[in-house]
């Protein structure tokens, strides 16, 4: 059906493997407009000797209907790209191989050479067997290369010199912190690092379910290339020309997807390539133009997938919906691993230029600007002891000249001169005229070394201006993280409001109803009346609850004690969470010997975002039948709290990263990863901390945070 509209006559060539025999088929379309039934149609059938040692289908078309679309190689070129999204032009993704012949002559089908693949700059390859996916990653050292000339010229240096030891060891100690465990030195040729990771489809956020059992979509597995379009960075291969590599890669752009080898049609930035780079946390990930990749499934494996009758995508159903959060969950790893290879390197970058300066990686910026100063001072003492050496030699070289002349008027007087003593006093006089010459030039160069240290004394005052700057960001900043939680909890109170607004407008509907109908009676108006109170109440509460944040509080400290604080959060919350299936609950290991003197907003936020976190993990535990109910727990000892839950715990793949602004597992629409960054940055600005414990739950991830208010005890 696929070579209809191609041509009016088709023939059929087809040789079974280690089969004597071949079969032939002929028919012309002409003759399906002659006839009323389809057995009426005339179609030759016969068996032919064929070849043991060959195996195969050939298909032969002719009386083409256009014949201008199979000439020229602007069209050849067209069809080889129409092809390539009917048949695999992948190897790995697909069990048979497909040649073209345009009037005897052999066309290439767009078949991904090994040679041009290896010119990419990064290559993903993801396999889900059926309940684990993992993912491996490997990129080139050219593909660490900054921007900005000068960057390049100075990485290439150091890494000319220990073939990139020195910038691998710094990426590899920082992943330790920040990564993912696979993380290593590549072994195979051309690749400078490897990394990836491994999860399970039942540990995804908003995986989808029938009924309590999730719909699997079937074991898949798919390639990734990265390559790029940067003159500098081309390579030869088996395309000679650079505007032919471009257009190849042009043409092949995108993610596809197919099915035994046959192209299944998807929108051409099916999986947000282009919105996920042009946002912020992902400002290194895949570009849809320069990408080259396939997903690969069968008909066997993935019969849950169901295609539109147009194979125009699929039919959206919860196996389709979890085949598409598996990938989307690989698109999002790969902007997280290009962000922290790229920006690492730039990090290396800034700490090598610090080091030739010998600024050291933990020195604070006021320190820094204090080394000017010093510097300054230092500069200050060396101009006036050497103004006060050249004064010295200036009298010296005086003394002298007077001497020599004396010395010369003696001579003269007493009639002791003779040729070698006039030499050696012209020799004298030209020394010392040497000696006064150099001393004119010292003190003109000293004069202009003054005015330059005259100029300096005013890097003192910018240094002053640029430390108040500096004070003034920072300030800014912790106003900027207190707003993010305000907006975090502001949220909350948001949809507890709505609830508590939508209960008031059904219960006005409703006497409404009573009112036009002629009902209404004393019990259904004392009823509303209670329910609007009660809501009044809620309303106060949720307010009530939200005030100490508020920036005219904020900014004031007072003495409170955690434990009863603590209490207060937890019902709050319960009230709140109750109806999910969800308690928060506190336990005193030990008692604060005394108060606290913090900002009560403040740590009202932090404990209400350590809260919405728990709660939202939780309600996907028991959605997808992980937990029956769910526990939050706030254990007191002295004044280091310790937050837990029973849901499943920290995926490892962020394990290491959660304080860093923008990472999360959630959904892009459910999280913007920035409620345990905020928390961590409101601790810091009162001195506190909190960290991940290394106790695992029973699913071996880690599960517990600890608080440590110390500091503000008194």
């Amino acid at each position: 059906m696929g070579v209809q509209r191609l041509a009016d006559n088709v023939e059929i060539f087809t040789q079974p493997e280690d089969c004597e025999e071949g079969f032939y088929v002929a028919f012309s379309w002409k003759d399906f407009l002659k006839v009323d039934k389809l057995s009426g149609v005339p179609i030759t059938y016969k068996k032919k000797k064929g070849d043991k040692s060959l195996k195969g289908t050939k298909i032969v078309l002719t009386n083409l209907r256009n014949t201008e679309a199979w000439r020229g190689e602007r069209n050849i070129r067209e069809l080889q790209r129409k092809l390539s999204g009917m048949i695999s032009p992948f190897d790995n993704s697909r069990d048979f191989d497909v040649f073209l012949e345009v009037d005897g002559s052999r066309i290439q089908l767009t078949e991904i050479a090994e040679s041009i693949r290896e010119s990419a700059l990064l290559r993903y390859r993801f396999i889900f067997d059926g309940e684990v996916f993992k993912v491996s990653g490997k990129a080139r050292l050219d593909y660490l290369q900054p921007s900005n000339k000068e960057d390049q010229l100075i990485l290439s240096s150091i890494c000319r010199k220990d073939n990139g030891a020195a910038l691998y060891d710094y990426l590899s100690k920082k992943a330790k912190r920040r990564m993912p465990p696979l993380f290593d030195r590549s072994n195979s040729s051309g690749w400078f690092l490897e990394f990836g990771y491994t999860c399970k489809l039942n540990e995804l956020d908003q995986v989808q379910c029938i009924g309590n059992t999730i719909a699997n979509p079937g074991p898949f597995h798919g390639e990734i290339d990265a390559v790029s379009l940067n003159r500098s960075d081309y390579r030869a291969h088996a395309m000679d020309k650079y505007s032919d590599f471009r257009k190849l890669v042009k043409d092949l752009a995108g993610i596809r997807v197919y099915r035994d080898g046959f192209g299944i049609r998807v929108g051409e930035d099916w999986l947000g390539l282009g919105k996920q780079w042009t946002s912020a946390p992902s400002y290194y990930g895949l570009k849809p133009s320069n990408i080259i990749g396939y997903v690969s499934l069968s008909a066997k494996e993935n019969k849950s997938l169901v295609e539109t009758t147009s194979r125009e995508g699929f039919q959206v159903t919860p196996y389709y919906e979890n085949l598409y959060l598996l990938l989307k969950n690989f698109i999002a790893f790969t902007g997280t691993a290009q962000d922290f290879i790229r920006r690492g390197t730039l990090q290396f970058l800034s700490v090598s230029k610090d080091m030739s300066v010998e600024v050291k990686p933990d020195e604070k910026p006021h320190d820094i600007t204090r080394r000017i100063d010093d510097v300054a001072t230092i500069l200050y003492s060396k101009h006036k002891l050497l103004n006060s050496e050249t004064g010295v030699l200036r009298n010296v070289a005086s003394k002298a000249t007077m001497t020599l002349k004396n010395v010369r008027k003696t001579i003269n007087e007493k009639g002791l001169s003779n040729p070698e003593v006039s030499r050696s006093i012209s020799k004298l006089d030209g020394a010392l005229a040497d000696v006064s010459a150099a001393v004119e030039s010292t003190e003109a160069l000293l004069n202009e070394v003054g005015t330059a240290l005259s100029m300096a004394s005013e890097l003192k005052s910018l240094r002053e201006v640029l430390d108040r700057r500096w004070e003034n960001l920072h300030e800014e900043l912790e106003g900027v993280y207190e707003s993010v939680s305000l907006g975090l909890t502001a949220e909350m109170l948001s949809h507890e409001v709505h609830n508590i607004a939508d209960g008031l407008s059904k219960r006005s509907s409703s006497i409404l109803r009573r009112i036009q109908n002629g009902e209404l009676k004393k019990a259904y108006v004392i009823s509303y009346i209670e329910h609007v109170r009660s809501s009044a109440a809620g309303m106060r509460k949720q307010l009530s609850h939200m005030t100490p944040s508020l920036k005219y509080l904020r900014e004031s400290k007072v003495k409170l004690n955690l434990v009863t604080l603590l209490e207060k959060i937890a019902l709050y919350h319960n009230e709140r969470l109750d109806k999910r299936g969800i308690t928060v609950k506190i336990e005193v290991q030990n008692s604060p010997g005394g108060k606290l003197k913090v900002n009560q907003g403040k740590l009202t936020q932090i404990f209400d975002n350590m809260i919405l976190n728990s709660d939202y993990w939780l309600r996907e535990a028991i959605r997808i039948g992980k937990v029956e109910s769910g526990i939050i727990t706030l254990s007191i000892d002295e004044y280091i709290v310790t937050i837990s839950d029973n849901g499943r715990g920290i995926d490892p793949i962020v394990e290491n990263t959660l304080f860093h602004p923008f990472v999360t597992m959630k959904n892009r629409s459910q999280g913007r990863g920035l409620g345990l960054f905020v928390v961590q940055q409101l601790l810091d600005s009162e001195g506190c901390s909190i960290v991940l414990l290394p106790s695992r739950n029973l699913e071996n991830r880690k599960f517990s945070f600890e608080i440590n208010l110390a500091v503000c005890a008194i």
